[in-house]
């Protein structure tokens, strides 16, 4: 079986272009699990008038809004995911018909697929949700976007993935952000996200360091496997990052691969 699991906050229009570009690969996965950190009744309650119209199983794995925390919401779907193999959505994201399947082609135990995403602008992002459902033109929208950023992204995968192979580099070298996927056994082998970064930033990148540590291998689906990431505005950004308590949570020393606060406590 095949989870797809979304995080979600609050952002339904992004959410229903999501589904709807799922529905083009729903042959391809079991279930979707939507990772809600924490929206209000209202949000919750047009949500559930929202899913009713897929004709996929989808489940909604809500908690309790204690700030930003990201990682807990997606260790909630995890352990309710009832596929063998997981692969990770955002909610502001719109999967191409063969985004799914190439996740699946490229499975394998002990591996991670990495992919990434181009940035939809706004006016296009606007169009797509006054349409509501029609999303024919995913493919071309993808397709007039630029490359450069994809086949950089690409070979910065690939690179590191080398280095690390030959010993050059270290485990940090992130590898796991926009979409990926791994096998539910994996992700329980780490023990999930860390819970411990609450706030913006970092969870995805400790995630990648510690598969790494574990002996996982990279694979990189980044110029297969595409997605578009749906305009909105800025919330957060590097600075927030920067100036964030993540960071030195992130950098912390001696970093084990199987986490303390994560999946099983």
């Amino acid at each position: 079986m095949v989870s797809v699991i979304i995080s979600f906050y609050k952002r339904l229009t992004h959410l229903k272009i999501c589904l709807e570009s799922l529905r083009y690969s729903a042959n391809n996965f079991n279930e979707v699990l939507i990772a809600d950190d924490g929206s209000p009744p209202p949000t919750v309650n047009e949500l559930k008038r929202l899913t009713d119209r897929f004709d996929f199983p989808i489940r909604h794995i809500w908690q309790k809004k204690q700030g930003f925390r990201l990682a807990a919401s997606r260790n909630n779907a995890i352990r309710e995911a009832k596929g063998d193999y997981l692969i990770f959505l955002d909610c502001d994201f719109a999967v191409m018909p063969d985004t799914i399947i190439t996740h699946l082609h490229k499975a394998k135990p002990g591996r991670y697929v990495g992919a990434r995403v181009k940035y939809l602008p706004e006016a296009p992002t606007n169009e797509l949700i006054s349409k509501g459902g029609t999303l024919d033109n995913l493919p071309d929208l993808y397709a007039c976007l630029p490359e450069q950023a994809i086949n950089r992204e690409h070979r910065r995968f690939i690179k590191h993935s080398v280095l690390r192979y030959l010993h050059l580099i270290g485990p940090r070298k992130p590898q796991c952000s926009s979409h990926f996927s791994i096998y539910k056994k994996d992700i329980e082998y780490i023990n999930g996200y860390d819970e411990n970064f609450t706030g913006w930033g970092g969870e995805d990148e400790d995630l990648s360091h510690r598969m790494n540590l574990a002996g996982f291998s990279g694979y990189s689906a980044i110029k297969q496997a595409r997605a578009l990431h749906l305009w909105h505005p800025t919330e957060l950004g590097g600075k927030d990052w920067q100036h964030g308590s993540n960071v030195d949570y992130l950098f912390r020393k001696r970093i084990k691969f199987r986490c303390q606060n994560g999946l099983f406590k």
